[in-house]
């Protein structure tokens, strides 16, 4: 999926039915309108997903030599910092 544009298009393209499905669930669990754009928490699903697919590049980079699971801990830290 990496190396090819087509399976890598359609891969985003399943994240953001993920998150238009996650957004308003999200809202909902939160007691908040998921149309009020200054209330981002709704949105979060699209950062998690950002640094899956940051972890899973560098996992297939590093030919599985760090676990996925550390990469994305590593990933996910980084917002942090």
């Amino acid at each position: 999926m990496q190396e090819t544009p087509s399976l890598r298009a359609g891969h985003y393209e399943k994240q953001l039915s993920w998150e238009e499905l996650l957004v308003p669930e999200i809202a909902r669990r939160l007691g908040v309108s998921p149309d009020r754009p200054e209330d981002t928490r709704p949105s979060a699903p699209a950062t998690a997903l950002a640094c899956l697919d940051v972890a899973a590049t560098g996992w297939v980079a590093c030919e599985g030599t760090v676990p996925l699971a550390v990469l994305l801990d590593r990933a996910m830290g980084a917002l942090k910092e």
